[in-house]
């Protein structure tokens, strides 16, 4: 990479791997002609909340096209004590969720939402990133793409308001 302008620059170098299958380890070599900086940029979130499930048996529901089965997924509740912004981060097999406003405390403003989404199904990962949610009990459930493809999942919550995180079904 050549800089033709002068003054300070700032750029952010990403490290992922595709399709993680094991842990690697890696060494980043940077080299430059001026001076420079090179640091980790920080985690905003104070508060995390970690959950261990499963999809067995009938609780392998599936997305929401499959109407009879989706209604015994796993579904997850989080009370959210005041606004803030939230970070939901899925590992499984062909996952995604959705997370449901239950209800919210106050004026949640145009921060709220009845429904969001982690988008497209992907192998592996997904996440979902919301800059202010409002106060308030949501149900987050994840799901596989299709009924009856079991496995462990993890399901994190990430935040800067306090959270609690109970288990519906």
């Amino acid at each position: 990479m050549r800089l033709t302008s002068a003054g300070t620059h700032t750029f952010t170098l990403v490290v992922s791997q595709y399709e993680k299958q094991n842990t690697i380890n890696y060494t980043l070599r940077v080299y430059t002609g001026c001076k420079f900086t090179f640091s980790k940029i920080p985690n905003p979130f104070t508060q995390t909340k970690r959950v261990n499930g499963q999809w067995k048996g009938l609780t392998s529901g599936g997305c929401g096209n499959y109407k009879d089965s989706y209604k015994h997924n796993p579904i997850y509740q989080i009370n959210m004590e005041r606004a803030g912004p939230l970070l939901i981060e899925l590992r499984g097999s062909s996952v995604g969720f959705e997370m449901v406003t239950v209800s919210m405390v106050g004026d949640p403003g145009p921060a709220s939402f009845q429904k969001k989404n982690s988008g497209d199904y992907r192998c592996g990962f997904c996440y979902m990133e919301a800059e202010l949610v409002p106060a308030g009990l949501y149900n987050v459930i994840p799901t596989t793409f299709l009924p009856k493809q079991e496995g462990p999942f993890f399901l994190d919550f990430s935040s800067t308001s306090a959270l609690k995180v109970s288990q519906l079904q």
